[in-house]
C-alpha cells in the first residue's frame, strides 16, 4: 500500500467527514431548530424516515449548533445517546438513565448524586428494587434540570420503544410520555419507520408528540430530480481526485438508483470509492470504480423494500386518518378562506350550508336546463379507462414472496390482480388500466393490509 501524501491524506479526511447541504436536510436542520426554540405544549418530537437519508446526520448537526450557541459554560443544552437492540423494556429505561447520567456527571453536583447509585455504579447490576428504580429516576430528572438541558435526543429511538412480556406496546410510550412531561425537556426520537407504529398508540400519544417525517430523493419527481443533481455534483467536486464532473452527472440517474434517493447513501458509496482508489494509488475516479464499491442489488433491493413500505404506511395512516375524521364527524368545514364544498352532491340539504340563509320553497320556483347541445348517435365516445396510480414496486421479500408458493399479487388501489415473478430480487406490478369490476377477489393472493403484505384469500 503506497504511503499517502500528507496534502491528500488532509483531503481525503476532509472528504470523509463532509456533508453536503442539500434541500431536504436544510429543511429539516431549519424546521428542527424552530421545533426546539419555539414555544410549544407537546415533548415528543419523532423524526422517521429510510435508512441512509440523513437523519442521524442532522441529529448530530443540530447538536453542534446548540452547543455553540450556549455562552454559559453551567448550561448543557442537548444530550445525545443511542438506543440499544439488545436493551428492551425495563432494561432499555435503564440504559437511558445510565447513558444521561454519564454524560452529565462532568458537573460535581451531578457527580455526587450517582456515586452512591448501585444501578449506575455497577452496570451489570438487575433490580427489582423500586427503591434503586426511583432514585435513578429522580437523579436523572436532577440532572436535567440543574444543567438545563433543553433537547435529548435519542438516536435508533425504535429500540427503546419495544417492550418485553407481558407488557403492551404502551407501556413504553406511556412511561416516557411521562417523564418527559414531568421534567419538560424536548425528547426528539429520531428511528426508522418501526417509530411510526410505535408512536400512533393512542390519542395522550398523539396530544404530546409530532411526528416529522425525513424524505428521501423521489426521482419522479423534477424538483426532487435536479436537488439530488446538485447534490451529486457538490459531492463530486470535493472529491480529491480528478474527476470528469459533468460527464459523471450525465449518470445522474444511476447513482440516484443505486443510492435510493438517499444523500447518506451516496456519501458513503462516494467515500469508500475514494478511499479505496487512493489507497491503490490511482488518480480517477471512474464508473468501473464506483460499480465495485456500490451496495449490491440484493442490498438495495431490502432498503428499497424497507423506504417503500414505510413511505406507503404513513401515506394510508394520513388517509385513513382522513377517512375515519369523515365517516366520525360526517362533512368536515372547509379550510378558512377555501369555498365551501357542495353538500349536496352527498345528499345534505342546501338549508344546513349556513343557519342565516333562507330556502325558498315557493311552488313558483322553475328549473331550467342549462343551454348545451345533446349529443347524439356516433358522437358519444366511450371513455377510455384510466391508468392505475400505484406504483410498479411490491415491497415483499422475494424470499417470502417464493416460500410462499402464490404469485397471485392483489393491487391495493383497484384490487386488480396479477401473477408477478420477482426480477433482481424485486417484484414489480406492471402497468395496467383500473379494475372496472366490483366483483371481491376470492383466490389466495398477496394483498396489501393496513401496513404490510400478507397472505389473503381461501
Amino acid at each position: 500500500m503506497p504511503s499517502f501524501d500528507p496534502t491528500l491524506q488532509a483531503r481525503l479526511d476532509a472528504f470523509s467527514a463532509f456533508l453536503v447541504k442539500h434541500p431536504r436536510l436544510e429543511e429539516m436542520d431549519q424546521d428542527l431548530m424552530r421545533r426546539i426554540s419555539g414555544r410549544r405544549r407537546y415533548t415528543l418530537l419523532a423524526i422517521f424516515g429510510a435508512a441512509g437519508v440523513g437523519k442521524s446526520t442532522v441529529m448530530h448537526r443540530v447538536a453542534e449548533k446548540l452547543r455553540a450557541e450556549e455562552l454559559d459554560p453551567s448550561v448543557v443544552p442537548v444530550v445525545v445517546i443511542r438506543a440499544k437492540p439488545e436493551d428492551v423494556g425495563a432494561s432499555a429505561r435503564l440504559d437511558y438513565y445510565r447513558q444521561i447520567l454519564k454524560q452529565l456527571q462532568g458537573h460535581v453536583a451531578v457527580r455526587d448524586r450517582v456515586k452512591n447509585l448501585p444501578l449506575f455504579t455497577n452496570p451489570e447490576r438487575k433490580s427489582r428494587d423500586p427503591a434503586e428504580w426511583l432514585e435513578m429516576r429522580d437523579a436523572v430528572q436532577y440532572a436535567l434540570a440543574l444543567l438545563r438541558v433543553q433537547v435529548v435526543f435519542v438516536d435508533e429511538a425504535q429500540h427503546l420503544m419495544y417492550v418485553d412480556t407481558p407488557h403492551k406496546p404502551t407501556a413504553q410510550l406511556d412511561w416516557l410520555k411521562t417523564f418527559t412531561e414531568e421534567t419538560n425537556v424536548l425528547h426528539v426520537l429520531v428511528g426508522n419507520f418501526d417509530l411510526y407504529d410505535c408512536c400512533h398508540l393512542n390519542a395522550q400519544a398523539a396530544r404530546r408528540m409530532r411526528d416529522l417525517p425525513f424524505h428521501r430523493y423521489h426521482l419522479n419527481n423534477k424538483t426532487e430530480c435536479e436537488e439530488f443533481a446538485t447534490a451529486l455534483r457538490t459531492f463530486l467536486e470535493e472529491a480529491p481526485l480528478e474527476v470528469d464532473v459533468d460527464g459523471l452527472l450525465e449518470h445522474w440517474r444511476w447513482f440516484g438508483e443505486w443510492s435510493l434517493g438517499c444523500i447518506g447513501v451516496l456519501g458513503d458509496w462516494l467515500v469508500e470509492t475514494v478511499d479505496d482508489l487512493c489507497k491503490r494509488g490511482e488518480t480517477t475516479l471512474t464508473i468501473e470504480a464506483l460499480e465495485r464499491h456500490a451496495l449490491q442489488p440484493d442490498q438495495r433491493a431490502r432498503m428499497e423494500i424497507e423506504a417503500h413500505t414505510g413511505e406507503r404506511k404513513v401515506e394510508l395512516g394520513k388517509t385513513k386518518g382522513e377517512e375515519d375524521l369523515k365517516r366520525l364527524l360526517g362533512n368536515l368545514a372547509p379550510l378558512p378562506g377555501t369555498p365551501p364544498l357542495d353538500q349536496s352532491a352527498n345528499g345534505a340539504s342546501d338549508s344546513s350550508a349556513s343557519p342565516n340563509q333562507a330556502v325558498s320553497t315557493g311552488s313558483n320556483t322553475r328549473i331550467e336546463r342549462a343551454a348545451t347541445r345533446d349529443l347524439v348517435g356516433d358522437q358519444v365516445k366511450p371513455a377510455k379507462t384510466p391508468k392505475c396510480p400505484f406504483p410498479g414496486i411490491v415491497a415483499i421479500e422475494a424470499k417470502r414472496f417464493l416460500e410462499s408458493g402464490i404469485k397471485l399479487v392483489e393491487c391495493p388501489d383497484c384490487l386488480r390482480t396479477r401473477s408477478l415473478e420477482p426480477h433482481n430480487g424485486v417484484l414489480r406490478f406492471p402497468s395496467h388500466e383500473k379494475r372496472k369490476t366490483h366483483t371481491p377477489n376470492t383466490d389466495q393472493r398477496w394483498a396489501m393490509g393496513e401496513t404490510a403484505w400478507d397472505l389473503v384469500g381461501r
